[in-house]
C-alpha cells in the first residue's frame, strides 16, 4: 500500500538521481549541447553560430546549475525534515524561501539568455512560474508554523 512515508522516500531518491544528473551535465553539458546542435539542428561544428550558441549555453547553464544544486540540497534537507516528523518548522519555511528565490534567479538568467537563444525563454517562464508558486506555498507554510507556535503556547 502506498503511503506518505513511501512518497517522501521516493522524493528523496529522485532528488539524489537528479543531483547525479546535474553533476554529469556540469561535466558533459557543453559536449552534449554541441552534439545535439550539430546532429539534430544542423549547425556546423566549427561555425560562428555554433560558437555563439555554445557561449550562450555555458553562460546560462553554469550559473543556473549552481542554483539548481542549491535547490536540490534544500529540497533534500526539507524532505529529511519531513521524514523526521518536523513539518511545520521555521527551517522548512526558510528552505522553501531559498528554493523559490533560486527558481526566480534561474528565470532571470535564462530570460537574459533568451535574447540570444529563444528556447531559454520557455525555461525562464517555467522557472518564474514555479518560483511564484513556491512563494505562495512558503507563505502558507509560514502561516501554518505561526498557528502551530500559537497553539503550542495555549494550555
Amino acid at each position: 500500500m502506498w503511503n506518505s512515508k513511501k512518497s517522501v522516500n521516493l522524493s528523496i531518491v529522485v532528488c539524489f538521481i537528479l543531483s547525479a544528473i546535474l553533476v554529469l551535465l556540469a561535466i558533459f553539458g557543453p559536449m552534449v549541447f554541441k552534439l545535439y546542435m550539430t546532429a539534430y539542428r544542423g549547425f556546423l561544428p566549427a561555425g560562428d553560430a555554433m560558437r555563439h550558441l555554445s557561449r550562450t549555453f555555458v553562460l546560462c547553464f553554469y550559473p543556473s546549475a549552481v542554483f539548481a544544486g542549491i535547490i536540490l540540497y534544500s529540497l533534500l534537507k526539507l524532505l529529511f525534515n519531513i521524514k523526521g516528523g518536523q513539518v511545520f518548522i521555521n527551517q522548512n519555511v526558510t528552505l522553501l524561501r531559498v528554493v523559490s528565490w533560486c527558481c526566480i534567479a534561474i528565470a532571470i538568467i535564462t530570460f537574459v539568455g533568451a535574447f540570444f537563444y529563444m528556447p531559454f525563454g520557455f525555461v525562464a517562464l517555467a522557472g518564474g512560474f514555479v518560483g511564484i508558486m513556491l512563494r505562495v506555498l512558503k507563505n502558507v507554510m509560514q502561516s501554518a508554523v505561526e498557528l502551530r507556535e500559537e497553539n503550542d503556547l495555549t494550555i
